[in-house]
C-alpha cells in the first residue's frame, strides 16, 4: 500500500520525506515500473455546492493539461467543466499511465456515455485504445417518472444517484482494430439486487453477450443525430461561425444564494438581503481592523461564494438598491420576486442586457440547454433561472433593449420599437423570406413561428437526439401557408404563456368544502389524492387535488396532464412549487401566499391552478392541431 495523491506529479524528491520514507520509497519505485494495469472506482466530483460547503476540487496542472489538449480540446460543448471531474481525471491519468500497452477496469460514473460534454472524451478514447467494453449497469437516479423506474435500482444504493458502468479499455499494439466499442447493458426496471445478481451470472465480459457500437462523425455512441438538421438555420448567433437567427442569448439567471435572492414577498425578500448586506458589511469593517482576520463562514448570516468573498477581499462597499427588485420565474409558471444585482448576483449572464431594469419589458423563448434528456420550450416574459428548464435554460429574446431598432415596423404591446433594438441577426428575416418569395413576413411572425415549431411533435420526435445535444436550429416549412399556421399557433402559444395569470379559470372542476363558514384559502402544500395500495406517481389521483384542510378540488381533467414542461406537467409544477418552505441552512421562508397577499387576493394560489388548467388543455388543443412538419426543398 502506498500513501499518495495519485493524481499530482509524483515525481517530486520531496513527498513525504520525513515521517513517511519508507513510502516515498515504494512510491519512487511504483513510478520506475511499466505498469500495464490499472483497476479501479474512482470518486467522482465536479465541484462543491456553495463556498459555504469549503470544500474545493485540488486542481493539478500536469493532469489538467492533459485534459485541456485531449478530451477538453476535442469536445464541441461550451460546458467544459465537467470534463475536469474526478472520474474523468482518472481515465486522463490511467490512459497516459499505461502508455501504449496495457489494461484499464474501471467502475465509474456512466454519464460520460452520452452526455454532451463528453464528446471529445469519447472521440480520444476511439483513437487510444483498441477496444472498449462497456457494462452498463444504468440506476440513473437524476431523473423521475417511468424514465427513473426504466433505469433501476441504485448499484451503490444510498451512496450513488448516478448511472454506474464497468468500463475495460485495451491498448494492444500488435491489433490492427482501433476504437472497436462492445456494449451490454441490464434489463430495464431491475432491482439493485437484480442487477447484481446479473453481474454474478455473467462472471466475465468473455461470457457476456455484446452489442457492437459504431460511433458517428460527432462522437455520439448513443442517441446518434440525424445529420439532416445541420441543414436548418441555427438559432444561437454568439460565437457561431455560420449565420444564426438571434444576435445574443444568455443562460437563465444563477444567483449562487437562491434562498436569499428569491422570495414570493418582495418585502421579505427585501428584508433578507437588508439583512445580508449589513452582515456583509459588519465582517467586512471587522476584516479592515483586525490583521489576523478570518472569515467564518455562517450560512444564517450570508450565503458566500467566490465573487462575495472577491468582494470582501477588494474591500468592496455594498448597498441595497430598490432598482434591482424584479419580477422573475423560478420554476415553469411559479412567479417570484428576485433580487437582480450585480454585487449579490453569481452569474447574470447577458440577461443584464435583455432585462436591463425592473421596468424593462421584453420576450424570451427560453429552451431547454445541451445535455438535456428530453427537449422543452417554454416563453417568458421576465427573467428565467437557469434551472428553469433543464441544463440550463436558454433565453433567446426579441429585443436588446438599449439599441436602435432601424427599419422595422414590428411592434409588440408593451412600448415604442424605436427605443429596442430587434434581437434577430440581420440574417434571420431574409434567410425565412427566401422560401417564400413576395410573401410578407415580418419579425414578429418569426418570433411566433418558432415557437410554433418548437412545439411540434414533429419536430421534436424527429430531431430529439439533436435537442439532446445542441441547441435547435429552426427549419423553413414547404409552404407560405404553413409558415403562416406555425406562427399563429406560436402567437397564440405565447399569449396563453407569457399571460398565463390572465387566463380565464378552468370552471369544470368541483370544490368540496370540508367545513362550513368562511374557507381559508391558505396553502401550505397541495396534494394530489393518494390512490390506496399503489406507490410513487401511480399512488397519485390527479383527477383529485387536497388543496388544504378547507378544500378539495375534485374533476380535474386527465387531458391536463398532457401538457408538460421539463419532464413534468405544468399542473404538478404549481403542486410543488407554490406552497411554503423553508431553506434548511439559512432557515429562510418562502410563503406563496405572501405573493398572494401582495397581489391582494388570497385565492391567487387555487385560481392559478385552475389557470393553468385552461392554460394546459388551450395548449394541447394548440399543438395537436398544428401542421404537419414538411421541410422546404431550400432546406433539405
Amino acid at each position: 500500500m502506498i500513501w499518495t495523491d495519485t493524481f499530482a506529479n509524483n515525481k517530486q524528491s520531496n513527498i513525504f520525506t520525513t515521517e513517511l520514507g519508507e513510502n516515498n520509497a515504494r512510491l519512487a519505485a511504483l513510478n520506475r515500473q511499466d505498469i500495464r494495469v490499472i483497476v479501479g472506482n474512482p470518486p467522482y466530483s465536479v465541484g462543491q455546492e456553495s463556498a459555504n460547503d469549503d470544500n474545493q476540487n485540488d486542481h493539478y496542472e500536469e493532469l489538467d493539461a492533459r485534459l485541456a489538449a485531449t478530451y477538453v480540446q476535442e469536445t464541441a460543448s461550451s460546458n467544459k467543466n465537467k470534463l475536469y471531474d474526478s472520474y474523468i481525471r482518472a481515465y486522463r491519468w490511467a490512459s497516459d499511465r499505461i502508455g501504449n500497452q496495457g489494461v484499464m477496469g474501471f467502475v465509474t460514473n456512466a454519464g460520460w456515455l452520452d452526455s454532451s460534454s463528453a464528446d471529445g472524451m469519447r472521440k480520444c478514447m476511439t483513437e487510444e485504445f483498441n477496444s472498449i467494453y462497456i457494462y452498463h449497469l444504468k440506476g440513473n437516479q437524476r431523473t423521475s417518472g417511468e424514465r427513473s423506474r426504466l433505469e433501476g435500482g441504485k448499484v451503490f444504493g444510498e451512496g450513488s444517484r448516478a448511472p454506474v458502468a464497468i468500463v475495460f479499455l485495451v491498448k494492444n499494439p500488435r491489433s490492427s482494430d482501433r476504437g472497436k466499442i462492445y456494449f451490454h447493458a441490464v434489463d430495464d426496471y431491475l432491482t439493485r439486487e437484480e442487477k447484481l445478481a446479473a453481474l454474478k451470472r455473467d462472471r466475465s465480459i468473455s461470457n457476456t453477450s455484446m452489442n457492437v457500437i459504431v460511433p458517428d462523425a460527432h462522437g455520439d455512441w448513443f442517441n446518434q443525430r440525424d445529420d439532416s438538421f445541420s441543414h436548418f438555420m441555427r438559432m444561437d448567433g454568439k460565437k457561431a461561425k455560420e449565420p444564426a437567427i438571434f444576435k445574443n442569448f444568455s443562460l437563465g439567471v444563477a444567483t449562487g444564494r437562491d434562498a436569499w435572492c428569491y422570495n414570493f414577498s418582495k418585502n421579505v425578500l427585501s428584508s433578507n438581503i437588508h439583512r445580508m448586506i449589513d452582515n456583509y458589511e459588519r465582517i467586512r469593517l471587522e476584516s479592515i481592523k483586525s490583521e489576523n482576520f478570518v472569515l467564518t463562514k455562517n450560512p444564517v448570516e450570508i450565503s458566500w461564494n467566490s465573487n462575495l468573498e472577491q468582494r470582501l477581499n477588494k474591500n468592496t462597499i455594498i448597498k441595497f438598491d430598490n432598482n434591482a427588485l424584479c419580477k422573475s420565474f423560478y420554476r415553469p409558471f411559479i412567479p417570484s420576486n428576485l433580487y437582480f444585482h450585480v454585487d449579490l448576483i453569481a452569474r447574470r449572464y447577458q440577461l443584464a442586457s435583455i432585462f436591463p431594469n425592473n421596468s424593462a419589458e421584453n420576450l424570451v423563448i427560453c429552451s431547454s440547454g445541451v445535455g438535456s434528456k428530453c427537449f422543452t420550450c417554454l416563453m417568458a416574459g421576465a427573467i428565467a433561472d437557469l434551472n428553469m428548464l433543464e441544463a440550463g435554460a436558454q433565453c433567446f429574446p426579441r429585443w436588446l433593449p438599449g439599441g436602435q431598432n432601424k427599419g422595422t415596423e414590428d411592434t409588440l404591446d408593451f412600448g415604442d420599437p424605436n427605443e429596442k433594438q430587434s434581437g434577430f441577426s440581420p440574417e434571420a428575416l431574409p434567410h425565412f423570406q427566401a422560401a417564400y418569395p413576395d410573401k410578407p413576413i415580418t419579425e414578429d411572425d418569426l418570433f411566433y413561428y418558432i415557437y410554433g415549431i418548437l412545439h411540434s411533435k414533429d419536430y421534436r420526435a424527429r430531431y430529439a437526439n439533436n435537442l439532446m445535444k445542441e441547441l435547435p436550429r429552426i427549419p423553413r416549412v414547404a409552404t407560405y401557408e404553413q409558415f403562416l399556421a406555425f406562427a399563429r399557433a406560436g402567437r397564440e402559444l405565447g399569449k396563453l404563456h407569457v399571460d398565463f395569470e390572465e387566463v380565464t379559470p378552468y370552471a369544470g372542476v368541483t370544490l368540496e368544502y370540508a367545513k362550513s363558514g368562511q374557507p381559508s384559502y391558505r396553502v401550505k402544500q397541495m396534494k394530489w389524492r393518494k390512490i390506496t395500495g399503489k406507490t410513487g406517481n401511480a399512488a397519485k389521483d390527479k383527477t383529485t387535488l387536497i388543496y388544504n384542510e378547507w378544500i378539495t378540488v375534485k374533476n380535474i381533467p386527465l387531458e391536463a396532464q398532457e401538457y408538460t414542461v421539463n419532464r413534468k406537467s405544468a399542473l404538478d409544477w404549481v403542486v410543488e412549487r407554490a406552497c411554503v418552505s423553508i431553506d434548511k441552512a439559512s432557515g429562510i421562508v418562502n410563503d406563496f401566499n405572501d405573493y398572494a397577499a401582495e397581489m391582494r387576493n388570497e385565492r391567487y394560489p387555487l385560481d392559478l391552478f385552475l389557470k393553468i388548467i385552461t392554460v394546459s388543455l388551450e395548449t394541447m388543443k394548440i399543438v395537436e392541431a398544428l401542421p404537419k412538419l414538411e421541410i422546404h426543398p431550400l432546406d433539405k
